[in-house]
């Protein structure tokens, strides 16, 4: 099977999208189907770089935009650049294009243009899933009508959660399936858990520092935490236009000396973190359509403490459902931090439990589900949908 996956976001930059779209492709190569990695280009990079399983092409170009508080690249390509991708598919064909976040603006569009008559087979992805507010709301009803236009053209969808199911209505031809945004978790789930009795507890935060991720709130919680726990500490990694704040805020609040901000890491670097905390935060209050990150920090065996959005609600269920919070609430965040590290046995628990669970998430474990979607071999289903 030779195919497509169109990134709708600079693919160097991290995200859980791009994370997603790169390790499946890793996975089908190593597999043995064709995998391309079409994704936004740079004046930096190659038009064409060969990758471990997969190759990436990129086209067009991208610039930097801002909506519901998080980053995003507003992608275009020229019509020359559009002209040489169905020259390349002439000259050999691929079995299937799968597009995700097709409606972000502009690239993946122009390409399911492009190559919607002429692909055999046509899949979409959909991560989206907007913030509770007007124009979240807003959002939601303008996805729901693009849906249904968009579907008319496709063979079949996938929802990365029933949070991004809720606003798609997709035409009767197009079948829809419920599959996570899965990566390669192997790194972590061999990571092991050495004994830290004794140390000081270590409270753990990756992401961008943005609104959309809630580190600001994390940051008032953990000054609440350090008054029945003087010894816990904070890493926070990740970089973002709250970098600032959340160092002033520190200061502010007299908690720098026990906040460790490491800026942007790679992924061994990250891995040493998951290795040495005790505890994972994710407070993202909004926007949160899954949660990598928290399978991430699962499967590393680290028990997690997260907002309960409709994205994070979902990956954390059953015995999980223990570390979930209302989004925003900073005295329910500090109040369950604080019950954490003070039960070492639910807190053993937990890290038993996530690593089991992270296997849903896993490439390897779950890439027969997306071969079964791609090569048109899995039945589908209408998923639950909101008003």
């Amino acid at each position: 099977m030779r195919v497509l996956e169109v990134c709708p976001y600079d693919i160097a930059r991290p995200g859980g999208v791009q994370r997603h779209i790169l390790d499946l492709a890793r996975a089908l190569g190593r597999a043995g189907h064709d995998a391309v990695v079409l994704a936004p280009g740079t004046d930096a990079a190659p038009a064409w770089e060969q990758c471990d399983g997969y190759r990436v092409l990129r086209i067009g170009g991208f610039c930097e935009w801002r909506m519901h508080g998080t980053a995003f690249e507003a992608t275009w390509a020229g019509s020359r650049e559009l002209d040489a991708l169905a020259r390349l598919h002439e000259e050999r064909p691929f079995d299937v294009a799968h597009f995700h976040t097709l409606w972000t603006p502009l690239l993946p569009w122009q390409v399911f243009r492009r190559l919607a008559g002429r692909v055999p087979r046509r899949v979409a992805t959909f991560h989206d899933t907007p913030p509770p507010t007007l124009s979240g709301r807003i959002t939601r009803v303008a996805f729901r009508l693009l849906s249904r236009a968009l579907s008319s053209r496709l063979d079949a969808a996938i929802a990365v959660s029933a949070s991004p199911a809720g606003h798609l209505r997709l035409a009767p031809n197009c079948a829809c399936h419920c599959l996570p945004p899965v990566i390669d978790l192997a790194p972590l789930l061999e990571l092991p858990r050495p004994s830290r009795d004794g140390q000081a507890p270590t409270l753990l935060f990756i992401g961008r520092l943005e609104p959309r991720k809630g580190v600001l709130l994390l940051i008032e919680a953990f000054a609440q935490v350090r008054r029945n726990h003087p010894a816990a500490r904070l890493v926070i990694c990740g970089d973002g236009e709250q970098a600032a704040a959340a160092r002033a805020l520190a200061t502010r609040l007299a908690v720098a000396d026990a906040i460790q901000f490491t800026g942007r890491l790679d992924e061994a670097a990250k891995r040493r973190l998951y290795g040495e905390a005790d505890l994972f935060c994710a407070p993202s209050p909004y926007g949160e359509s899954y949660g990598l990150v928290l399978v991430e920090a699962m499967a590393a065996g680290l028990p997690l403490v997260a907002a309960s959005n409709s994205g994070y609600s979902g990956v954390l269920t059953g015995q999980g459902a223990a570390g979930l919070v209302p989004p925003g609430n900073v005295a329910e965040l500090a109040a369950r931090l604080s019950e954490f590290l003070d039960a070492p046995a639910l807190c053993r628990d937990l890290s038993t439990w996530g690593r089991g669970q992270a296997l849903t998430a896993d490439v390897t474990a779950r890439l027969a589900d997306f071969v079964a979607v791609l090569t048109a071999n899995s039945p589908g289903h209408r998923l639950a949908r909101d008003g």
